[in-house]
């Protein structure tokens, strides 16, 4: 069994969605998106454009945290046994 955050991509939720909406919810712009999340903006950008698996569920826990302490922008998202990725952003 694969242990942390290096699990195979059939073993995690796909969680782009959620950074997709939370991005868009801070403007739209990766650059500000990034330094608000405390994130790299070509990490992120890389994220957002396939080049790099979508973030784990606790790298985007973090970053939900940080939106939400720095502008009161919330993602809030559930995990079903099944591994289905559900959210809703909230402002």
């Amino acid at each position: 069994m694969v242990k942390g955050r290096h699990k195979s991509e059939h073993t995690r939720p796909n969680t782009l969605p959620g950074l997709r909406a939370l991005v868009d919810a801070l403007g739209g712009q990766v650059r500000p998106g990034a330094r608000i999340m405390g994130a790299s903006h070509s990490h992120l950008w890389k994220q957002l454009s396939g080049e790099k698996p979508p973030p784990t569920l606790d790298t985007l826990s973090l970053y939900a945290k940080r939106v939400h302490d720095e502008t009161g922008i919330s993602l809030i998202f559930t995990v079903t046994p099944d591994m289905e990725f559900h959210f809703m952003v909230k402002s």
